[in-house]
């Protein structure tokens, strides 16, 4: 899955949950210039952060498997 797709899901989802990049970088015990450029598709998730970021979200699966693994999924589906 490219970095830059998975990066805007992970940016819709923040959006649309009303928590701050702050917030995220924290819980994932990242600085948020890591976690920005995460976002921005420069760099990728590590396994570890996608589970935290499945706890923070409370996040079912199917729902994991959208943002981070089906690249015919639309954020918009998300």
């Amino acid at each position: 899955m490219k970095p830059q797709i998975v990066g805007k899901r992970v940016e819709e989802l923040i959006k649309s949950r009303n928590i701050s990049v702050d917030e995220v970088a924290q819980k994932l015990g990242i600085s948020v210039k890591k976690l920005k450029s995460k976002i921005e598709g420069k760099e990728e998730f590590y396994v570890s952060e996608v589970i935290e970021l499945t706890e923070i979200f409370d996040l079912d699966i199917k729902t994991v498997s959208q943002i981070f693994f089906d690249e015919k999924k639309t954020s918009k589906n998300i």
